[in-house]
């Protein structure tokens, strides 16, 4: 997942307890389980790395939820989640970004963050290029940065 340095900082330190995005991966939205390795952009200042991962075990529409309860674990205003949620979504195949009316935003749950020692370059996991918001990787990629935790 590519996420900003500040959020990062506040996902490792253990305040920021939802991450908010405009996807999920489909079949794992309601009860899912999945290590999610944390790629701080170079925006703004950030490492452009792998610099630790959490557990997320939910990943809910925020709909679903009370939205101050949202901006207060997610670390935003209530301004911010509103600016983000209305921001031009980029969908696969289109020509150009496009906002999609009413569409979905996801709050991804923010469990046992870990905090690399050594930033792990993307090239490590066999990586090329940042994901845009976020990317599946396979086992022996999570395997390869230390992120796996059935070890």
């Amino acid at each position: 997942m590519s996420i900003r340095a500040r959020y990062a900082a506040l996902i490792l330190s253990g305040r920021k307890t939802l991450e908010i995005r405009k996807t999920a991966p489909k079949g794992l939205r309601e009860s899912a389980e999945i290590t999610v390795l944390l790629y701080e952009s170079k925006r703004e200042g950030g490492r452009g790395a792998i610099v630790g991962s959490f557990l997320c075990r939910n990943i809910l529409p925020v709909t679903k939820m009370k939205v101050d309860e949202v901006c207060r674990r997610a670390c935003l205003r209530r301004e911010e989640l509103q600016a983000y949620a209305e921001r031009p979504q980029r969908i696969p195949g289109a020509e150009s970004s496009t906002a999609v009316p009413g569409g979905k935003i996801y709050a991804w749950s923010v469990e046992a963050p870990v905090t690399f020692e050594q930033p792990i370059p993307l090239q490590e996991v066999g990586v090329s290029c940042p994901p845009q918001s976020w990317r599946k990787l396979r086992e022996t990629q999570i395997a390869m940065s230390g992120g796996n935790r059935d070890e």
